[in-house]
């Protein structure tokens, strides 16, 4: 289902901006209203829709920014929401939409959306996302749809359990002999694994918290929250993984998102907001996953391009510590360049600095580095509280001679960021996405030569320049067969024709500032009109007098 949104009633800017700046994360009620006014505010800039509800109900929505025709020009796509239970996502997405569009009335964001459409889509997950503002709060990344993710006949029959009734699922640890974990030796809130190879010995069995309600000696492991949106799409598809769905793309939003950007042919760079990142630290060249059949590594020339976007990105972005990742399978990073084959650029956006150690306090470096042990001192260090529930014993049913505490780090923490320190974050990321704009291939038809050969001929010849430092297209784009190419037609009239050369020529890849020449034998006389077009790369056009 496809429907425009509706305008709130005409409000004026400065009130409009006041209430979309809200204290907290949005919810998806909070993101809609937001987009509305997004949509009163800037009428002749902005367009909205919905491409399809979730089967929660909920609306994925679509904004369209720059000025008409929106399908004339190149874009780039704009993606948050990935992640049920990365929040941030969703608010840089947003908050891109809402920053870009303030500054609309500045010369150079006037020429930039003149110029360049940007597809926002701000959330792909709001039935996940909503967890984190219902009365029991966990990190869910699965959708409405009911799911058996243990397979056995029945639904959403073990999930979590609020042992100590605070509203929130941490860590439940089991003291025993045949535990795996043992405390931090730095910090005894932190449980971290027992290394064997030093004779190191557990303590402790650790779990999410809750109990085994369907008695198959597992915890929680058919919960509500069906299908993860990052983990249903096509390329390197995990099945029988719980979340991936029975198959790739079987959701409504999954599906809607896909449909959609294939009809964009003008996209020529997808930028998302995940956990996955290859923008602070960037993908490398690996020849023999490059090579393969069902390719698996990025081409040369484009691990080159994620290189120089990568410099941009560190340039622009103060984001230190975000950890390398390889991606899952059945994720947007990866789907967007092997099968859209886009370039494709994902970033978590923010990461727990690396806390250093207060001397003051007598603290020393960690002798076992740990994520947990490293955010509970950065977050001391920053005055943050109430992110850490201490362990309690309780009562437990599957345990019920031996010692049971529930406690840990708040769901969220890891990759949220208190929300005060949102806002520049999305401005650092709001100016990463305009600065990647001015990279857009742009095509120009430049040195326009004609010779006279006499008995009515003329050669032509010209350069079709690539003035952007991207390519027209990915190499992985080289590869399939819906990627539109450059076509460069001439276009002749009256007694005009084409001897030799093409009247109508496809090309491949132009590199970022290059140029191809391309010569004709034309025979007649009149003004002769040459075009190069690209749907990624824009349309350039000269007249020649033969």
């Amino acid at each position: 289902m496809r429907k425009t949104l509706t305008a709130l009633a005409l409000c004026s800017l400065p009130f409009a901006l006041a209430a979309q700046s809200p204290a907290d994360y949005s919810n998806h009620q909070q993101q809609s209203r937001r987009i509305q006014a997004i949509q009163a505010a800037y009428p002749g800039l902005v367009q909205v829709k919905s491409i399809t509800k979730t089967s929660g109900g909920k609306d994925i929505w679509m904004l369209t920014i720059g000025t008409s025709p929106a399908s004339a020009k190149s874009a780039i796509a704009v993606i948050g929401g990935v992640e049920g239970h990365h929040l941030l996502g969703s608010e840089l997405a947003l908050g891109f939409a809402e920053k870009l569009l303030a500054g609309s009335k500045s010369d150079s964001i006037s020429r930039l959306l003149s110029n360049t459409t940007f597809y926002v889509f701000p959330n792909m997950s709001p039935d996940a996302s909503e967890q984190y503002f219902s009365k029991l709060r966990y990190e869910r990344q699965g959708n409405a749809t009911i799911t058996d993710d243990d397979r056995d006949g029945k639904n959403n029959e073990d999930g979590f359990d609020d042992l100590d009734n605070n509203g929130k699922i941490t860590l439940m640890r089991v003291e025993s002999p045949m535990g795996e974990y043992k405390t931090h030796p730095d910090d005894a809130r932190v449980l971290i694994k027992a290394d064997l190879s030093k004779g190191e010995k557990g303590q402790y069995l650790l779990y999410t918290e809750g109990t085994d309600n369907d008695k198959d000696s597992r915890f929680n492991e058919d919960g509500e929250g069906g299908i993860w949106f990052n983990r249903n799409l096509t390329h390197n598809y995990p099945p029988f993984v719980p979340g991936s769905g029975e198959f790739a793309v079987s959701e409504l939003e999954t599906r809607a998102l896909l449909d959609q950007l294939y009809e964009l042919f003008n996209v020529y760079a997808v930028v998302s907001f995940g956990t996955n990142n290859n923008l602070s630290v960037p993908f490398t060249y690996n020849a023999a996953a490059a090579s393969q059949k069902l390719t698996n590594g990025y081409q040369e020339a484009d691990a080159k391009i994620n290189a120089s976007v990568s410099d941009l990105y560190n340039k622009t972005v103060t984001l230190k510590d975000a950890p390398k990742t390889t991606p899952t399978g059945g994720d947007l990073l990866s789907w967007a360049y092997y099968h859209y084959a886009r370039y494709s650029f994902s970033t978590p956006g923010w990461a727990v600095p690396k806390a250093k150690p207060d001397t003051a306090k007598k603290e020393k470096a960690f002798s076992v580095e740990d994520a947990s042990a490293n955010y509970l001192r950065w977050a001391a260090q920053q005055g943050i509280t109430n992110t850490f529930t201490d362990w309690k014993p309780v009562s437990h049913p599957d345990f019920p001679d031996q010692k049971v505490e529930v406690g840990g780090l708040d769901p969220y923490v890891l990759i949220n960021p208190p929300y005060k320190l949102v806002q520049p974050i999305v401005d650092q990321h709001t100016n990463f996405l305009v600065k990647l704009a001015g990279y857009q291939p742009t095509l120009e038809l430049l040195n326009v030569k004609t010779e006279k050969l006499g008995n009515g001929l003329t050669r032509v010849t010209l350069d079709l320049t690539n003035k952007g430092l991207l390519a027209t297209h990915t190499k992985m784009g080289e590869r399939n067969y819906f990627t539109k190419r450059i076509t460069v037609k001439v276009n002749t009239s009256g007694n005009q024709s084409v001897v030799s050369g093409k009247s109508k020529q496809l090309l491949p890849t132009l590199e970022g500032n290059s140029s191809q020449t391309l010569n004709w034998l034309i025979k007649g006389s009149g003004k002769l009109r040459i075009e190069a077009a690209c749907p990624t790369s824009g349309n350039s056009g000269i007249d020649i007098n033969l």
